[in-house]
């Protein structure tokens, strides 16, 4: 008694597999490095770029995001600031804005940051 077996291949299927698979990979692997390149720059500045949420801020930036939140209609009024936590250094004008440099006490930190007030409210960290 003869068994018969069927073979069926297909030539380049492997091959083909093999490239998809690997696209996949690299397409995996770029978005992956893209997003923690992201990642790593909105946490540098979480209040400046305006994403002071827990995968890039910690306690001390989500404070002193709360403390500029009191401190901006004042600025907006040219008021006195109303906490002493907060602490004008330095005010100047320039094309239609007027930027204040802040002394902040947050949490037992001391941070700076420079504000600039025209219609948005934009800060970005200085050295103290």
């Amino acid at each position: 008694m003869k068994r018969w077996v069927l073979v069926l291949t297909e030539r380049g299927s492997d091959r083909e597999g093999k490239r998809r698979r690997i696209a996949t990979l690299l397409g995996v692997l770029g978005g992956l490095i893209g997003s923690c390149a992201v990642g790593g720059v909105l946490a540098s500045d979480p209040i400046g770029y305006g994403v002071p949420i827990w995968p890039f801020a910690n306690p001390v930036d989500r404070a002193e995001n709360a403390l500029l939140t009191q401190v901006e209609p004042a600025l907006r009024s040219r008021l006195p600031l109303p906490t002493p936590d907060a602490h004008v250094l330095r005010t100047s004008e320039s094309y239609g804005s007027v930027f204040w440099t802040l002394e902040l006490r947050v949490d037992g930190e001391v941070r700076c940051r420079e504000v600039a007030v025209d219609l948005d409210f934009k800060s970005r960290r200085v050295p103290c």
